[in-house]
């Protein structure tokens, strides 16, 4: 997408782009959905730096500094925050090694009637929106049952759904499934126009169910 409005801008070949991650590739579980990413990245000149992660910014010099030693100047840094749970978890004393231990089929914690769902919660699973509707549906789906004492709960499936931006309008799609099998795998959907209905239809029936919007 920056690609895109940097040409737009008409001013591409003047930038460069370099994405920095910390994974060994761009969807571990989805070897073909990588593929289509480096391939992408190649295409249109964006260099991917897997398997470092960026250590600290030096704002003075306008300078990223990766685990490795590695400087890297930039104009304009774009970066996801490290994840980790508010103080107020770690207060609770409910944290080992900065997450929550849950059981990752029922997310219930190690406190009797306490649940976690989201980025705090050690499923093994991707923080990332999607799975976290997953796990509180399997959280509702327990509670319901135990308050009524009826019917079986439904565990948390690790499966999730994520859109990818390929730029020109056009979408991919991957579906993963933590779960399932002995290691996790993804299902890749090549990127096209049509999937960009898909994706708005994703995020706006869940505006609609969540918030009513």
């Amino acid at each position: 997408m920056l690609h895109d409005y940097l040409v737009k801008r008409g001013v591409r070949e003047a930038c460069e782009i370099n994405f920095v991650l910390p994974l060994p590739s761009p969807v571990p579980p989805s070897p073909e959905t990588s593929r289509a990413l480096v391939s992408a990245f190649v295409e249109r000149n964006i260099g991917f730096i897997p398997g470092r992660r960026v250590a600290s910014i030096d704002n003075a010099r306008k300078v990223a500094i990766l685990d490795d030693g590695v400087e890297m100047q930039f104009d304009l840094f774009l970066g996801v925050p490290k994840h980790r749970v508010p103080d107020v978890v770690i207060a609770s004393g409910m944290t080992e090694n900065g997450w929550i231990t849950v059981n990752p089929r029922t997310l219930e914690t190690n406190y009797a009637g306490v649940y976690a769902v989201g980025d705090g919660a050690n499923t093994g699973t991707p923080k990332a929106g999607v799975f976290a509707e997953g796990a509180a549906r399997a959280v509702a789906s327990n509670l319901i049952v135990k308050l009524s004492n009826s019917g079986t709960a439904k565990q948390y499936d690790g499966f999730g759904t994520c859109y990818i931006e390929f730029g020109g309008g056009r979408i991919g799609k991957v579906e993963v499934d933590f779960f399932s099998g002995p290691k996790p795998t993804g299902t890749y959907h090549e990127a096209s126009l049509a999937l960009r209905a898909d994706k708005e239809h994703f995020g706006s029936s869940r505006r609609a169910r969540w918030f009513g919007m």
